[in-house]
């Protein structure tokens, strides 16, 4: 049985922190993933026992795991919202900014509350999903239609694997204030993982 506390990360199965990068010239590989729309579960595992404050590990593992995520991405985001060349896919980076930093505040509370805080065992990790700085070099060198798929590919990646970590967290979660924020994230990735499949990603 996967230790409870790993729960977030076992969404990602072979994912996983790695170094499956690939060079700045390289296009940008569609490794194989769960489709979220499938609506596939995260794996059973029994929960995790509930600490003082309602939170269990669970909620700090998906919390630590959506900092480094969600901080990672807006990088991604700012690159797409000045330099692509479908005025629709720089209008989509634009607004998923904004809800991205407002859930940063609302994740970071989640840890402050948690006991986590200012903790971020991510870093430096190379998961789908967490938007590198390879990655951001790739798309950076990259201008036009390639500019556009290629940040597509990385943001499609970030939006699936938080519907997946999202499920994770409300499957064995324990505080609302984490269980509910993951809800919301995982309904609002779905939207936006709409809106770029309409632009094309």
């Amino acid at each position: 049985m996967l230790p409870a506390m790993l729960v977030a990360l076992a969404v990602l199965g072979p994912i996983g922190c790695g170094s499956a990068g690939m060079s700045s010239g390289d296009t940008p590989r569609r490794t194989a993933a769960a489709d979220p729309a499938k609506g596939r579960a995260a794996p059973a595992v029994s929960a995790p026992a509930t600490e003082e404050g309602g939170f269990n590990a669970t909620d700090r593992g998906w919390a630590q795991l959506m900092v480094p995520m969600n901080e990672r991405t807006l990088l991604l985001l700012d690159l797409i919202s000045d330099r692509a060349s479908d005025s629709g896919l720089s209008d989509l980076a634009r607004r998923t900014t904004v809800t991205h930093r407002a859930e940063l505040t609302r994740l970071r509370a989640v840890l402050k509350d948690a006991g986590a805080a200012g903790t971020n065992p991510h870093e430096g990790h190379d998961m789908k999903g967490m938007v590198t700085d390879q990655e951001l070099g790739t798309v950076a060198a990259k201008r036009g239609k390639a500019f556009d798929d290629a940040s597509m590919t990385y943001l499609r990646e970030h939006l699936e694997q938080t519907i997946l970590v999202a499920r994770g967290e409300e499957q064995s979660g324990a505080a609302p204030a984490a269980t509910g924020l993951a809800e919301e994230l995982r309904k609002r990735r779905a939207g936006q993982l709409e809106a770029l499949g309409l632009l094309g990603g």
